[in-house]
């Protein structure tokens, strides 16, 4: 009798093999679940089919299927882009949750092998303070490879893989890890030149001069003119960018009046390239060091965030 029972802890092989989710999906699918899935991020069939190196027809038929064997359309579909339904908009958000964590148990692996960490870091972070002090870093832990990838997005570790990424708010991040790293103030700069030609003394003679906007950040000069107790004035002008480093960069060259970041403008003001017209700053948010909870294993995110902690500590 005690032959025929299986050993405790095994199943038998005749039972369980129906609910084994991966072997439900066959090779077919996941590529079109792939497809779809870079579709709806990019918005298009004919540049997911671009980053996945095949034919756009390719992409079509392969997300037709899925659709068919679904019974739902996935896509309304116009000349150029497309944009999901519903139901595409259902099954996306588990496509990228699903890619998500496949990619980040992969970067997991290739950390724990190789001593990888992969960064999403904004771009006046980036440039203004982490990339000048990267060879700090790399000389005391030559065995950790960084991979830093910039954007004016912060990082949704829902749908990207990345070990930890560098964010903004005004307040402390919600269900991830969150370390404060400085406080950011805007504070408006312009060319020497250009604030002498114009005489820019006031917040009103603002007016006089084009006004340099950071499309991902819409509010900020409207909140530093009321913070200031002025209205804002009827600009002429007005020039838009798409981050606070082609802001700043384009008012050093006297294209207008930009909100720079402090702490980070230290080095323009040093070159002589900008000035702070007024002593008006207020406080806009913090960038944060997040990561998720369960990379707190990852030694080196460990060592890069002990490292990050100490060079902020440093005076300039």
């Amino acid at each position: 009798m005690g032959r025929n029972n299986p050993r405790p802890g095994r199943r038998p092989p005749s039972q369980g093999r129906d609910d084994l989710a991966a072997a439900s999906l066959r090779p077919a699918h996941l590529l079109a679940l792939q497809a779809f899935d870079v579709a709806v991020r990019l918005g298009s069939f004919k540049e997911a089919a671009g980053v996945l190196n095949v034919s756009a027809s390719a992409i079509s038929h392969r997300i037709r299927n899925l659709e068919v064997h679904l019974g739902v359309a996935l896509f309304h579909r116009a000349h150029r882009v497309v944009r999901p339904t519903h139901a595409g908009e259902k099954l996306a958000a588990a496509t990228g949750r699903a890619f998500a964590l496949l990619a980040q148990a992969e970067s997991a692996v290739e950390a724990a092998g190789q001593h990888r960490l992969r960064l999403k870091v904004l771009p006046q972070f980036a440039s203004s303070w982490l990339i000048p002090r990267l060879s700090s870093f790399l000389t005391q832990h030559s065995g950790i490879d960084l991979a830093i990838e910039t954007s004016n997005r912060n990082v949704d570790f829902d749908t990207e893989a990345f070990d930890a990424g560098i964010s903004f708010g005004p307040d402390k991040p919600e269900g991830v890890v969150a370390n404060r790293l400085m406080e950011v103030r805007t504070v408006p700069v312009g060319a020497p030149a250009l604030a002498r030609r114009l005489k820019l003394r006031t917040a009103g003679d603002l007016g006089r001069t084009a006004l340099i906007h950071v499309t991902t950040f819409p509010a900020a000069w409207p909140l530093w003119f009321w913070h200031a107790g002025e209205p804002v004035p009827p600009a002429t002008r007005a020039i838009s960018v798409d981050s606070f480093v082609a802001a700043l960069q384009a008012a050093e060259r006297g294209a207008g009046v930009a909100l720079a970041l402090e702490p980070f403008i230290g080095e323009s003001e040093r070159r002589g390239t900008i000035r702070r017209l007024f002593p008006v700053g207020h406080v806009t948010g913090s960038y944060w060091l997040v990561h998720p909870p369960g990379a707190q294993r990852n030694r080196a995110l460990q060592t890069f965030k002990k490292w990050l902690l100490v060079e902020l500590a440093r005076p300039d």
